[in-house]
């Protein structure tokens, strides 16, 4: 069974996993998230921002319905890592007893007091020695004044006396106007609230603050054999699933390149449904329905009478025979075939089935039902007032 696994708290880096039937969140997913030779927490960061440790303090499954797409399959909706959608994972139960196949899961970080001690010590540090000269203990021990101050006898030795007496100027004490010096300090807070916005967003995301470390990592070749097993081993398969916006931008490419240009594709009756493909679930829909109801409860079924949408056995299956049949078309063509598996990991089908193109004109057909529903609602609440 295939999930997906978020790494750094984005929504653009749902990971997929291979797991097993006796697979647990200890013996696979955690694995993953440790330090050492198990685990990537060294060699890959993972974490949503340095501010975090490294390994997760546990997992919830996101219990939000999902987007249904134009293929009958499901992505992630934007809101999928709210709290009201999560669902705490049990470490010890078989991960296939508690998801459903392509569902996520989402780890629970933990801040590192440890790490954000370094960086506030680090900055306060930082503008300390760039307080103005006016004001300052010890003035001009500003750190561009000490590489000034190295470079002097460099330039002496050179032969280049008229810059190292530019130099020892510039480092002389208050050679600069106050108010030219309070307006350093301030373009100073400004950069150091640049950085950390960006520490913080997880923009810029370092594995350590030990140079060392980040040393060794540079030499890491992601080809290493050694590398490749161990990502085996854990069940990584190295695809992402799609957002909305994803899906929406390659469904349109593909459209286009199908029916050869806008007008084309207008005419055929996709233009608009490549604009704006597929449509959120509600409440009880996709990921939401009961995992008891796998095997007992019938997809085509309940969308004939109630058109809603659920996951069941029945689902897989039809969608498993239309993949096949996709890789069929591809007439041996490897190359292909590999295309056609990553684009099913990353957005589902774009050919479904007879049975799966029936799913989704049904709910489509209900969601237009609800929406007319909705207006007349509405539109009643409005005369009552």
């Amino acid at each position: 069974m295939e999930l997906y696994v978020r790494f750094n708290e984005d929504v653009e880096r749902d990971f997929a996993f291979q797991v097993e039937a006796e697979d647990t969140i200890e013996t696979k997913i955690n694995r993953a998230f440790r330090e050492g030779e198990e685990g990537l927490a060294d060699l890959i960061v993972l974490r949503p921002s340095i501010f975090y440790e490294k390994q997760p303090i546990g997992y919830f499954k996101s219990m939000h319905p999902g987007y249904f797409t134009e293929g009958g399959c499901l992505i992630f909706d934007y809101d999928s890592d709210l709290k009201q959608f999560k669902q705490r994972l049990d470490y010890e139960k078989p991960l296939i007893d508690q998801l459903w196949p392509g569902q996520l899961v989402l780890p629970q970080w933990k801040k590192c007091r440890k790490n954000i001690a370094i960086y506030t010590l680090i900055m306060l540090l930082w503008l300390y020695t760039d307080l103005p000269d006016v004001v300052s203990p010890t003035p001009g021990n500003c750190f561009t004044n000490q590489l000034s101050r190295l470079a002097i006898p460099l330039f002496d030795r050179f032969d280049l006396p008229h810059i190292a007496d530019k130099l020892r100027e510039e480092t002389s004490i208050n050679f600069s106007s106050v108010l030219a010096q309070w307006a350093f300090f301030g373009l100073h807070i400004l950069k150091i609230g640049l950085i950390t916005l960006f520490v913080v967003t997880g923009m810029a995301n370092p594995i350590s603050f030990n140079p060392i470390k980040l040393w060794k990592i540079r030499n890491v070749e992601l080809t290493d054999p050694s590398l490749k097993k161990k990502l085996r081993a854990l069940g990584w398969i190295g695809s992402r699933r799609a957002t909305y916006d994803d899906y929406q931008q390659n469904f349109y490419s593909y459209i286009m390149k199908k029916f050869g240009s806008p007008t084309k594709a207008y005419k055929a009756g996709m233009l608009r449904v490549a604009a704006a493909p597929g449509l959120r679930l509600r409440e009880g829909e996709g990921f939401q329905t009961p995992l008891q109801e796998r095997f007992s409860g019938s997809t085509v079924k309940k969308m004939e009478e109630e058109g809603k949408f659920i996951l069941s056995e029945e689902y897989f299956v039809q969608l498993e025979k239309d993949l096949k049949e996709n890789l069929d078309k591809c007439k041996g063509d490897i190359g292909e075939m590999n295309n056609e598996i990553r684009r099913f990991r990353r957005c589902g089908l774009y050919e479904p089935g007879e049975t799966l193109q029936k799913l989704v004109k049904l709910r489509k057909e209900a969601a237009a039902k609800e929406k007319e529903q909705e207006q007349e609602t509405s539109k009643e609440t409005k005369k009552e007032k």
